[in-house]
């Protein structure tokens, strides 16, 4: 039984999103554990106080570009005060 969880564990680990909700839904009674995990991989940007997923460099690139434009835009005076 033991073996049976953790090897569900490193497998809900190494999934991609679609097949850690697929697992997600598979296993209501594990849910807390899906979740804790989730909690972990998250990593928090120290300038922005957002969390993000490490696996996700999409996201990453998005919100650095994003932060570049803010900024950008009050060094021009763009933006409204």
């Amino acid at each position: 039984m033991y073996d049976n969880f953790n090897s569900t564990m490193t497998e809900y680990r190494d999934a991609d999103f679609n097949h850690r909700l697929n697992m997600y839904l598979q296993y209501p009674w594990l849910r807390s554990d899906f979740i804790r995990i989730d909690q972990n991989e998250l990593e928090t940007i120290p300038s922005t106080s957002c969390r993000l997923p490490k696996k996700m460099p999409a996201a990453r690139i998005s919100l650095a570009l994003g932060l570049v434009a803010t900024y950008a835009k009050k060094i021009l005076g763009l933006a409204s005060a």
